[in-house]
C-alpha cells in the first residue's frame, strides 16, 4: 500500500497522470525481491529527479524538495584490501552523528566530486523509494562544502565564527541573498564562515523554503567558475552499521571518460552489495557524467558491459 501511495505521489509531482502513465518508480517495482528497478529505469528516474526543479514536495512547506527531487549522493574510496563496506559510515560519522553527501539537480550543479573522486552511490529520495527501506533524515544543506569536519557537529558552527557558522536560522539567515553576502564578504575564510540552513525534520519546523534557500544559493555559486568546481554538502543523520537490507541504496556509479578509473571500483562495491544482503539485492552500476559548466547539464548512462552481477 505505501509503495502504491508513493507510486501515485512522484507520478504526480512529476507531471505524470497517475491513470494513464506509470511512475518511473512504479515500472521498476519487481516480483522479484533481489531487483527493485533494472538498470534503464534507473536512468529514467533519475533523469526526471534531476530535471524536476521543485520549490517542495506535494506544494507543502513541511515536505522539502530532496523528499522527491534531486539526486543525492555520495563518493567512496576504498583501497586495495580494504574489507570494509562503503555503504556503513565511517567511525568520524558515527562520532559525531552525522555522513556527508551531495545533491545534484539541473539547479543544484557542480562539475567535480568531493575529493575529486571518481566514484560512488545514489539513494532512492524518500517518496519513490521501495517499501521495504529505511527514511533516512537530512539534518542541514550546505550550499558549498561545508567544511564539516572543522565543526563541532556537522551541522553546527566552527568554533573561529561561532555567530556566522551556526545554522541559518539562528545567524538570522533565512534567503539565498543573505547568505551569498556572508560568503562575498568572507573571502578568505568562508567556507567555515557560511552557515548551514537546518533541514531536519525534528526541529519541528517547516523546512520546505530553508532547503529550496540553500538550492538558490547554489545556483548563484555556479555562476562562478572557481566554485562551480566545487561540490555542495548536505549532511545525513548517521545510520547503524550493517544496514544494507534496508538501506534506500538505488545504485553505484562512477565519472565516465578517460579511463574510467571509477568502474572498477564501482563494480567491486555492486558485487559487496550483492553478495552482502539477504536476499541478494542487485542495484545497477550507472555512468555518471558531470556538467562541464553551468550552461551543461549532468548525464546518466546504464550500460549492461560495466555490471559486475547481472540482474
Amino acid at each position: 500500500m505505501r509503495n502504491a501511495l508513493l507510486s501515485l505521489l512522484l507520478a504526480t509531482l512529476l507531471g505524470c497522470s497517475p491513470i494513464a502513465t506509470q511512475s518511473p518508480v512504479e515500472q521498476g517495482v519487481s516480483n522479484s525481491p533481489n531487483v527493485a528497478m533494472t538498470g534503464p529505469q534507473v536512468v529514467e528516474l533519475l533523469n526526471q529527479l534531476y530535471n524536476s526543479k521543485f520549490v517542495n514536495c506535494h506544494e507543502s512547506a513541511n515536505q522539502p524538495a530532496f523528499l522527491c527531487s534531486g539526486i543525492i549522493l555520495r563518493v567512496t574510496d576504498k583501497q586495495p584490501g580494504e574489507t570494509h563496506h562503503v555503504w556503513n559510515p565511517s567511525p568520524t560519522s558515527v562520532k559525531n552523528g552525522g555522513v556527508s553527501f551531495s545533491f545534484l539537480r539541473a539547479d543544484s550543479k557542480f562539475g567535480r566530486l568531493a575529493w575529486g573522486k571518481g566514484n560512488g552511490l545514489m539513494l532512492y529520495p524518500i517518496f519513490g523509494a521501495p517499501q521495504d527501506k529505511v527514511d533516512l533524515d537530512v539534518l542541514c544543506s550546505f550550499p558549498i562544502d561545508g567544511w564539516t569536519w572543522n565543526r563541532t557537529t556537522p551541522c553546527g558552527p566552527h568554533a573561529s565564527f561561532p555567530a556566522t557558522s551556526q545554522r541559518c536560522r539562528s545567524a538570522g539567515v533565512t534567503t539565498a541573498e543573505q547568505w551569498k553576502s556572508v560568503w562575498d564578504n568572507s573571502p578568505n575564510s568562508h567556507h567555515i564562515r557560511q552557515c548551514g540552513f537546518d533541514v531536519s525534520e525534528a526541529t519541528g519546523r517547516p523546512a520546505a523554503a530553508a532547503f529550496y534557500q540553500s538550492v538558490r544559493a547554489r545556483t548563484m555559486l555556479s555562476q562562478v567558475s572557481a566554485h562551480f568546481s566545487e561540490q555542495n554538502e548536505i549532511v545525513i543523520k548517521t545510520w547503524p552499521q550493517n544496514l544494507q537490507n534496508t538501506l534506500p541504496l538505488m545504485a553505484f556509479f562512477y565519472i565516465a571518460g578517460g579511463d574510467n578509473a571509477g568502474l572498477s571500483q564501482a563494480r567491486d562495491n555492486q558485487k559487496d552489495f550483492y553478495d552482502s544482503t539477504t536476499s541478494r539485492i542487485w542495484v545497477p552500476v550507472i555512468r555518471l557524467y558531470p556538467p562541464s559548466t553551468s550552461a551543461h547539464d549532468a548525464t546518466f548512462q546504464y550500460v549492461d558491459t560495466d555490471q559486475l552481477i547481472k540482474p
